[in-house]
């Protein structure tokens, strides 16, 4: 069996005087039953009542360590002679028992700090909270070098144009000028921290400046960028989602972005807030649409007429915004710099995105040149012309935001049915015969009124006259 008696007769020397413990102790050494009983002078059966009793094979590695250790500390601190072996023992041994007194915090649900006393101490320290939005100059560098080479050519040329003050540019749809700028506008607030400002037609469309540049960073440099109606830089630049409400729109101040600004209602108004957020000779102006109509406010803008009003002949200028002569963009006599980018233009110059002989299938020539070619619609003899419709146009983020989300699982909060209060009304007004009020379209928009009970209602009409009778026939 490789042991001697006289050999385990040593060993449970050592051990403490209780024969019961020092049992177990040889019993989880590997000896076997036969072999404690000869060594401790006990019957073999009361050894084996010993260890089912005290359930000796169910003690885990670090009980049986743990009780051992503890035997032996007890031995070494009863000798009253002591040894300079036995106190560097002493000493090991205590060390042991801290070291498994962690193991058990770490085996009821502890972590890494309950193992190892430096990352404890490396923990206790208050934490920074991590910065949000926190770039490395390398990742920097990947973003500036992805968004240049990301360019097509006529992109390029508002890359140049970037240090304009006023940028104005009549564009095709879908030729990628909202993601164009929007990389733009994160790689200049990475790297001078200076604000950046977005208004569009309406709040959503705004955001969708954001949801590029998430896009960009999160596939360029595996990274989020986070924020809401405004995104925050370390280095203090800010990046603010704006829909096109005056009153929203002031008390900014930065480069500002004006997104499909010939689709805004009360442009005027508008420009005169957005225009001085950006007064301050760093800050830059960039307003970029498809056109829609020659009767829209921002058109004077564009052709520059706006400047003329006021002044005498003598200082008037005449800009031409024909698409020969801003096909390449140019600086005009006001100082705003303008280019035209229709479909043609945009596929000539690297844009692989189009078919356009499908295009002109899928589109009437009228609204392929209004859509696709740059041209404005002239609507004087429209029976409704956009500057009569364009008053009944609604943000839906910002007039419904209490009753309408458009990201939940129900965008739209509905009224239960119950009383005439709070019955949900038709979203619009009936079918009715235009052609009765087509001699005063606008009053014919006043003279709906919604009811409790959830109906549209026209007011009576007044009886006419004989005299109108007979003077109509």
């Amino acid at each position: 069996m490789g042991r001697t008696l006289v050999g385990m007769q040593s060993v449970a020397t050592q051990l403490p005087m209780d024969t019961r413990r020092q049992a177990k102790f040889l019993y989880w050494m590997g000896w076997r039953v036969t072999e404690i009983a000869q060594a401790i002078g006990e019957n073999e059966k009361t050894v084996h009542s010993w260890k089912s009793r005290d359930e000796w094979d169910r003690a885990d590695n670090v009980e049986r360590i743990g009780g051992a250790l503890e035997a032996r500390l007890v031995v070494l601190i009863m000798k009253p002679e002591k040894s300079g072996g036995d106190f560097k023992e002493i000493d090991l041994l205590h060390r042991q028992l801290e070291r498994q007194a962690r193991i058990q915090r770490y085996q009821g649900g502890g972590n890494e700090a309950d193992l190892n006393p430096a990352v404890a101490n490396r923990n206790a320290a208050p934490k920074k909270k991590p910065k949000r939005n926190d770039f490395t100059e390398e990742q920097i560098e990947q973003l500036t070098t992805a968004f240049v080479d990301g360019c097509f050519d006529y992109q390029r040329d508002w890359y140049r144009a970037g240090n304009e003050r006023t940028r104005i540019i009549l564009k095709s749809r879908q030729i990628g000028a909202t993601y164009y700028f929007a990389r733009e506008a994160l790689i200049d607030a990475l790297t001078t921290g200076r604000n950046q400002i977005f208004l569009s037609a309406s709040k959503a469309q705004a955001h969708l400046f954001r949801g590029y540049m998430q896009q960009f960073v999160r596939e360029t440099i595996d990274e989020t960028l986070s924020g809401g109606d405004s995104i925050v830089f370390p280095n203090g630049a800010e990046l603010f989602f704006l829909g096109t409400n005056a009153r929203t729109a002031q008390g900014y101040h930065g480069n500002f972005y004006f997104d499909e600004f010939f689709w805004t209602y009360g442009f005027n108004e508008l420009n005169k807030v957005a225009s001085g957020m950006a007064m301050h000779m760093k800050w830059r102006k960039t307003y970029f649409s498809t056109p829609s109509s020659m009767a829209h406010e921002a058109y004077t803008f564009w052709t520059g007429e706006r400047r003329n009003k006021g002044k005498p002949a003598a200082q008037r200028i005449q800009i031409d915004v024909s698409h020969d002569a801003l096909a390449g963009g140019r600086r005009c006599q006001d100082r705003a710099w303008r280019q035209i980018v229709n479909i043609l233009d945009a596929q000539r110059r690297g844009c692989d995105l189009f078919d356009i002989d499908e295009l002109r299938e899928e589109y009437s020539p009228d609204a392929f040149a209004n859509l696709l070619m740059c041209e404005f619609v002239d609507d004087g003899a429209s029976i409704f012309p956009l500057a009569m419709l364009q008053p009944c146009m609604v943000d839906s983020w910002v007039a419904w935001g209490q009753d309408y989300k458009p990201f939940a699982a129900r965008p739209t909060a509905i009224a239960r049915c119950g009383s005439a209060t709070t019955r949900p009304r038709p979203a619009t007004p009936p079918a009715w015969s235009w052609w009765r009020h087509r001699s005063c379209p606008a009053a014919s928009f006043a003279c709906w009124s919604g009811s409790s009970s959830g109906a549209w209602t026209l007011p009576s009409r007044p009886p006419r006259s004989s005299a109108s009778r007979a003077a109509t026939g």
